[in-house]
């Protein structure tokens, strides 16, 4: 298949302006998103076209420029053979510039955001990435309109690693954006980790990484920012991750045990509370478990089997079996 997906930087909602990066605009989640996607994509045979507003802005060009079946530019050129148009976070008028016989499905990152009334129009169909997010894009779009597609992560780029013997000083990772309210219950879960007993990372950025630089920074590993190319990196030194999204399913993909924390804290992710944990994306919407059990849960999941993780990564967390739901969804539209 033939698939050209369209991409903004500066004009991005989800950047919104607050993501600049020496030149360079980065929101992790997405991009993560977007690398582990069309990776996928490529290693599946389908030629990818990606399509760029400003290629020098976006932090990943270089990376995808040196995969095979993918080609990136900011040219838009419509008589370019293209089966499915992927519409991520970009103007109207990128897509506009396409035929109308041409099929487009928009990818859904922001659960409720509600989209312009052409791309309601234009679009065969809204990829929710949630439960959450289908139930509030259905408020305004037609129940067949709108459908659940679990994102996930690459499983190639992630891959199992194996635990290294019990170190004197267990190493966790914190990993988790510093902003959108988070800072209170991150704060909290520093606070009732034995920085004695453990070694804490804390990777994030934000309004709340100078107050953590402040409180902890003479106690634990801070990091401003890490690229998403180097995350596999980082998370295979580690023995367990606090982390949300995205990030918990990178985690969990690497089969590290992972604390699932952010806008609020739920413990650890199992296969027993993983269905209810993704309706909000992993997130830990809704839960109510006192950040001062940390200890606890740490001291838990470093017993845990970590074939087992990966296993549940594999099961619940794969781009591949996300790019096979689409697959199917584009032959449903395309006849």
């Amino acid at each position: 298949m033939h698939i050209t997906y369209l991409l903004a930087t500066g004009s991005n909602a989800i950047y919104d302006g607050k993501y600049s990066q020496r030149g360079r605009y980065h929101t992790y989640g997405q991009q993560s998103f977007v690398l582990d996607l069309i990776g996928t994509m490529s290693r599946a045979g389908h030629t990818v076209r990606l399509i760029v507003d400003d290629p020098h802005k976006f932090a990943l060009t270089s990376t995808f420029r040196r995969m095979d079946s993918v080609t990136v530019t900011e040219e838009i050129d419509p008589s370019g053979k293209t089966d499915l148009i992927l519409v991520d976070e970009v103007p109207d008028e990128m897509l506009r510039q396409f035929d109308e016989y041409v099929p487009a499905f928009r990818i859904v990152h922001h659960a409720g955001r509600r989209s312009s009334d052409y791309l309601v129009a234009r679009c065969a169909r809204f990829l929710c990435m949630t439960e959450n997010a289908l139930s509030l894009q259905r408020k305004y779009l037609p129940q067949d309109q709108a459908v659940l597609v679990h994102q996930g992560v690459d499983l190639e780029r992630f891959p199992a690693v194996d635990a290294t013997g019990r170190r004197p000083k267990p190493r966790v990772l914190l990993y988790c954006r510093l902003d959108s309210g988070r800072e209170a219950v991150l704060g909290r879960i520093i606070e009732n980790i034995d920085r004695e007993e453990i070694l804490l990372y804390v990777a994030g950025d934000g309004p709340g990484f100078w107050e953590t630089s402040d409180r902890f920074g003479s106690e634990i590993v801070l990091i401003n920012h890490m690229p998403c190319q180097s995350i596999p990196n980082l998370l295979g030194e580690m023995d367990v991750v606090i982390s949300l999204g995205r990030g918990a399913m990178e985690a969990m993909a690497t089969g590290i045990p992972t604390l699932c924390a952010g806008h609020g804290y739920a413990g650890l992710i199992t296969a027993d509370n993983i269905a209810s944990l993704l309706r909000y994306n992993l997130t830990a919407v809704g839960s109510d478990r006192d950040p001062a059990l940390v200890m606890e849960d740490i001291r838990e999941a470093l017993g845990v089997d970590r074939h087992g993780v990966r296993a549940l990564a594999e099961e619940r967390l794969s781009a591949g079996a996300y790019m096979e739901d689409v697959s199917g969804l584009y032959a449903q539209v395309a006849g």
